[in-house]
């Protein structure tokens, strides 16, 4: 592995644990002081990271966290179930006793990854879980398009803080696509997986808008420390 791609995963990992949040701006001189790195593997880091969608380039042309975007969200969702529920039901239909055994592997894994609140190792084995749906439906562009939305959902669900106990309820959501896919009955599946990016999707937008109200209630509760503040100060001289 190269310094950059050192740097990029530190980097990454970091996103995807909510250590870096919605709007943090990440400076070059910053980072290369704190990573203790030169400028050139960071800033081949940093060109990998924004082209992903980990980082956007501001007006200033300061990177930065991104924000989410609800119509962006809702669009990517909206593609994901198009594809992973016609992937899922063709996966039903063909899969085989090994596949159920290494989606079952998949969910054991989550559910210890889950336990140790490992956040980066919960969002990565997720996406090996939808991946592995798509290679069993034996279609290669679903395959790749269920690959590429994964990450772009996986970043949704770290900005949004819902990589947390929450969890456990993509799990059970996990378990009942993999009933459906043991008993080969691609219309439940396909139900299941519905249920599932329906139920993500309320997941995101719900800490989104819990996000927005604390922030909206600092903003708020700000102004009136200062006045105390101002009152207190006046009553001691």
């Amino acid at each position: 592995m190269s310094l950059a791609d050192d740097i990029y995963y530190t980097l990454r990992n970091r996103i995807l644990r909510g250590e870096l949040p919605p709007g943090t701006a990440l400076r070059e001189e910053y980072l290369s002081e704190e990573l203790r790195v030169s400028r050139t593997p960071l800033r081949k880091a940093l060109t990998q990271l924004t082209a992903e969608g980990y980082l956007v380039k501001g007006r200033d042309r300061t990177l930065r966290i991104p924000q989410i975007s609800e119509s962006e969200l809702i669009d990517t969702l909206e593609a994901r179930r198009l594809v992973e529920i016609a992937s899922v039901q063709k996966a039903a239909l063909c899969a085989a006793p090994e596949d159920v055994e290494r989606l079952e592997h998949f969910i054991w894994d989550e559910e210890e990854a889950m336990k140790m609140h490992d956040s980066v190792l919960v969002s990565s084995i997720d996406r090996m879980f939808h991946n592995y749906l798509g290679q069993m439906s034996g279609n290669g562009v679903f395959y790749d398009f269920i690959g590429q939305l994964g990450y772009k959902v996986s970043l949704f669900l770290a900005l949004s803080d819902t990589l947390g106990d929450v969890i456990s309820e993509a799990l059970k959501e996990h378990r009942g696509i993999l009933q459906a896919i043991k008993l080969k009955m691609p219309d439940s599946a396909a139900a299941a997986m519905k249920a599932h990016l329906d139920n993500v999707e309320r997941r995101i937008l719900e800490s989104v808008k819990r996000g927005e109200e604390r922030r909206e209630s600092v903003a708020e509760a700000l102004p009136r420390q200062k006045r105390r503040n101002k009152r207190r100060a006046a009553k001691a001289k």
